[in-house]
């Protein structure tokens, strides 16, 4: 299950003031990342992911290839939930061909094969964005809180911006979780964000 709050950002700039801010700084932090990501989605020619509210995406973070699936979205006043599958693939001829059989094993293959058997995928949205993240552990929960600047990649030609904070919940208490994202959505009148990225692709 992944979980986390996403704010639209008009100052990229926020991030860094978040990482001086005291009160963040108190709750412990670890030093920054900085990591490119490459994202393919992939569907059926009939879509038939995206009509099941499904996601297939390869990425590239840095030198690291992972499939992931996500589905059973539920989004309420910027909380996105969903069950995640992640699955290092490490395998670049994989990555320009996934089939679904790579997953398997998994729960994710029965929602997979479910939506859409055995039909051969297809790219639909590529992105490319630049993730600066930092994890944070208030003794009562770890996050990672992270800022995502780029561009999504429409299959027709055109491309949409990417510059969103993300605050994802780890592990620990979910209430302290959530108050750590009011803290910061508050202080720094961050905008609510109930789309994803992919969703954004398709508008």
């Amino acid at each position: 299950m992944e979980t986390e709050f996403k704010y639209t950002v008009k100052d990229p700039s926020v991030f860094d003031r978040i990482v001086e801010n005291a009160e963040i700084n108190k709750m412990g932090i670890e030093a920054v990342e900085t990591i490119h990501m490459q994202a393919n989605y992939f569907d059926t020619p009939d879509m038939d992911f995206r009509k099941h509210g499904i996601a297939y995406r390869i990425r590239q973070e840095d030198d690291r290839i992972t499939a992931t699936i996500k589905w059973d979205v539920t989004v309420e006043d910027g909380l996105h939930r969903r069950e995640e599958f992640n699955l290092v693939v490490n395998d670049e001829r994989f990555a320009d061909q996934p089939d679904i059989d790579i997953f398997l094993s998994s729960e994710a293959y029965d929602v997979l094969y479910e939506a859409a058997g055995d039909k051969k995928l297809h790219r639909t949205i590529g992105m490319d964005y630049i993730r600066k993240q930092f994890k944070v552990d208030t003794g009562r929960s770890i996050s990672c809180i992270s800022l995502d600047e780029g561009s999504i990649h429409h299959a027709e030609g055109y491309d949409v911006p990417i510059s969103e904070l993300e605050v994802e919940w780890y592990y620990g208490n979910e209430d302290d979780f959530i108050a750590l994202s009011n803290l910061i959505q508050n202080k720094y009148d961050l905008e609510i964000e109930n789309r994803s990225k992919l969703q954004r692709a398709y508008e």
